[in-house]
């Protein structure tokens, strides 16, 4: 008998699945703290994902250069990636913060409706689609309850889809439209104009995106054709045509991330970890892919879905044909990084391609093994076919109990709501302040993007991630901060020092405002430099050469900044407004003039310090 749940139209139940995700992790958030929804949309944003709301406000205000300081114009471009944060910024300009909101909505019904269309290929029921995709969005929340996300591998599995933004929340949706058009290509009839302007639209906005996954969907389509139709098919006249199109319109669809990257600042770029890619550091890099991907586990694992696949073909099981096209993407994201690296001049952060390899292997996996226990009908694996709604239910039950559970965690850790709070209370102060007289001084990262969303003008210091300044802006900003703290040369440089930190070196403060740039690993130094410490040397040395993250200075350049600092001469006519120190020990130093400035003790908390001009502190004492 038709289990009545089949019944209902497939979009009342994604709506509903949709609405019970989205709606008690924001109900939760509220709960456990009354912040602004504008600060709540950066706190509660998975990672470090909302870094990237300042491209969404830059293409919502079409200032694509912002300096936040008012005596310094003309930087270079941000390079934004277009498509990513093309909806968001529409959204952005129409509902504000609430935008964040409705777009996390969006994409969770985009990603449960993608999911059917795609699972739908495998004439799977309504069911058993909303269960393997609940299973899937799920996965994140199911690996933090279970401290499975800091395995290596699993945590690639991690990024399959979550709620970070852009990517996955947004970018991987682009993938999975991707994977759609691929299974829904009829190889009779793949030569025709719509396929490849749909082709290239998609890999346009990919490209625009997440490099990475162009290059895996240009791989896996060459690799079908050719499959299909022979290597020399490809090379026919009467193809040209089509060609022709795909090169046009993707070069059309390109052109404003184009743009954006020709435009953009170089050093901005360097902070985002891009690498040129000589012969040395190529060299470098494919002896130590070729090393993993000869490795017994990758050996092992190429195998066991090798076998999967020719299995499926031999016997040709249900859905066999469908299997296969997954099987070529995974087959792509192995070949993508030794192919990008060998024709690429510059490279981003490798590690992408080697987690992708482990996504793919995933999702082909998990299909693979849906469509089987599904027709050959495993009566305890298959469970979800016949309790209708109820296994769904019980993971959106188990995913907010893990939103539950984090969240108050995250409320009894006192170094954590004491930080929040602290940040909460400036922003309420904020708001107080005229917008042409803030002049803010703070090393918050949420405070920083919070101030640049929400129309602040004057920032100083701020991110090396949030606004295109030369690396030597950011420097004399940094030592003109420093300068006004009234804390020395041995302060500035002790905030920089190089730190152990599990497999890498790596100091928070040094990546907030610089990032890329003092890069450290097998493959990169600053001007490959190698004059650190004996121990230093040793962890640099171990460090993979996908893992550029890893952060140090060299001593030639403390001794330039420290020269630097010495040296400085305080241009800036003006000065900050409101101050804002997190608890750290080196700023919590700071020796702040009492005649200019008065601490707002009724709203500085235990992480966090706030001080205003002597002619702004009423606005302290003023109720909330």
């Amino acid at each position: 008998m038709k289990n009545n749940y089949e019944k209902i139209n497939i979009n009342i139940l994604i709506l509903i699945s949709t609405l019970l995700l989205f709606s008690f992790k924001w109900i939760i958030s509220y709960y456990f703290f009354k912040d602004d929804i504008s600060l709540k949309i950066i706190f509660d944003t998975p990672g470090d994902g909302f870094f990237y709301y300042i491209y969404s406000e830059a293409l919502t205000n079409l200032n694509f250069n912002p300096s936040f300081d008012n005596e310094i114009n003309n930087l270079k471009n941000l390079p934004i990636p277009f498509y990513s944060v093309l909806i968001p910024s529409i959204l952005f300009s129409i509902l504000g913060n609430f935008s964040i909101l409705i777009l996390e909505f969006i994409c969770i019904y985009s990603f449960y409706y993608i999911f059917y269309l795609i699972l739908r290929k495998f004439n799977f029921p309504n069911l058993y689609i909303l269960f393997l995709s609940t299973i899937i969005f799920c996965i994140p929340n199911i690996f933090e309850y279970f401290n499975l996300d800091n395995i290596p591998y699993l945590s690639a599995i991690y990024e399959v889809y979550n709620l970070r933004f852009p990517r996955p929340l947004i970018v991987n949706l682009f993938f999975f439209i991707y994977l759609l058009f691929f299974l829904n290509l009829d190889l009779n009839n793949i030569f025709n104009i719509k396929n490849f302007l749909t082709l290239s639209i998609i890999l346009s906005i990919s490209f625009s995106s997440f490099y990475y996954f162009f290059i895996i969907e240009a791989i896996s389509f060459l690799i079908l054709i050719c499959i299909y139709f022979g290597f020399t098919e490809l090379f026919r006249i009467t193809k040209f045509k089509y060609y022709i199109t795909f090169i046009l319109s993707f070069l059309i669809f390109s052109a404003p991330f184009i743009f954006f990257l020709y435009s953009s600042e170089i050093d901005y770029k360097e902070r985002l970890y891009l690498i040129d890619l000589d012969f040395d550091k190529k060299i470098i890099l494919l002896k130590y892919l070729f090393g993993k991907i000869l490795s017994f586990k990758f050996i092992i694992v190429l195998l066991f879905l090798s076998i999967l696949n020719y299995y499926s073909n031999k016997k040709q099981t249900i859905n066999y044909k469908f299997l296969n096209r997954i099987f070529i993407i995974f087959l792509s994201s192995v070949a993508a990084p030794f192919l990008f690296i060998l024709l690429s001049p510059q490279t981003g952060l490798v590690y992408h391609f080697t987690n992708l390899i482990v996504t793919t292997a995933f999702i082909y996996l998990f299909i693979y093994f849906a469509n089987l226990i599904y027709n050959l009908n495993i009566k305890f694996l298959s469970t979800a076919k016949y309790l209708g709604i109820i296994p769904v239910f019980i993971l959106i039950l188990f995913s907010n109990f893990h939103y539950y559970n984090s969240f108050k965690k995250k409320n009894l850790d006192l170094n954590y709501s004491s930080y929040r709070e602290g940040i909460s209370n400036s922003i309420n102060l904020i708001k107080r302040i005229n917008k042409d007289e803030i002049n803010l001084l703070t090393f918050s990262p949420e405070l920083m993007v919070w101030s640049i969303i929400n129309g602040v003008k004057n920032i100083v210091p701020l991110s090396g991630q949030l606004v295109s300044k030369k690396h030597e802006t950011i420097e004399n900003d940094l030592i003109y901060t420093f300068k006004f703290l009234n804390l020395d040369k041995s302060s500035f440089l002790q905030f920089f020092e190089n730190k152990n930190h599990q497999w890498r070196l790596f100091n928070s403060n040094t990546q907030l405002f610089f990032w890329g740039r003092y890069s450290a690993s097998k493959l990169k130094t600053i001007n490959d430099s190698l004059n650190f410490t004996s121990e230093e040397l040793k962890v640099i040395n171990k460090t993979s050469p996908l893992n550029v993250q890893s952060i140090a200075i060299p001593l030639e350049e403390f001794d330039r900044l420290g020269n630097k600092f010495e040296n400085f001469e305080d241009k800036k006519v003006s000065k900050p407004s409101i101050i804002i120190l997190n608890n750290d020990k080196i700023l919590m130093q700071s020796k702040i003039s009492k005649i200019s400035y008065s601490e707002c003790i009724n709203l500085s908390t235990e992480n966090i310090k706030i001080y205003v001009l002597n002619k702004l502190v009423e606005l302290c004492q003023e109720e909330f």
